[in-house]
């Protein structure tokens, strides 16, 4: 009988926003291979305000070039994901997340916030979504 690998991902819940402490990157990426789950990994760290964060999403998630830039878009996006881009589950990794002068603690807080509202609407559909983010 053949057993069930196990990796980073078995032990966060199927639905979650946390921060990267603690998780092996290189476990995660290969746990979510080996799971058939859909790894995307945004680095942001050279993003210094809020335009060039939202570029980089849209960039990584491949979004449509009419992709508002803007949160309420980009919830819309993510959330049409299920249906464009179908998959197992989602592995979200917002790499180098930091706010500076132009993109405040807000800004950052209020990204989570969308995510957050993407896993909750993931949760409804039964479809793992994770986000971590450091």
């Amino acid at each position: 009988m053949r057993r069930k690998s196990s990796g980073p991902g078995d032990s966060l819940p199927s639905h979650t926003v946390r921060t990267l402490r603690g998780i092996d990157l290189p476990a995660l990426r290969d746990w979510t291979q080996r799971s058939g789950q859909r790894l995307i990994e945004i680095d942001l760290g050279a993003c210094n305000d809020k335009p060039s964060v939202l570029r980089a999403i849209a960039k990584a998630f491949a979004l449509p070039a009419w992709f508002g830039m803007n949160l309420d878009a980009l919830y819309d996006s993510l959330t049409d994901l299920r249906d464009i881009q179908p998959a197992p589950g989602y592995v979200v990794v917002l790499d180098h997340l930091q706010h500076t002068g132009d993109f405040s603690v807000e800004q950052r807080d209020a990204l989570l916030d969308v995510f957050r509202d993407v896993v909750d609407d993931f949760a409804e559909a039964k479809i793992p979504f994770r986000v971590l983010y450091g």
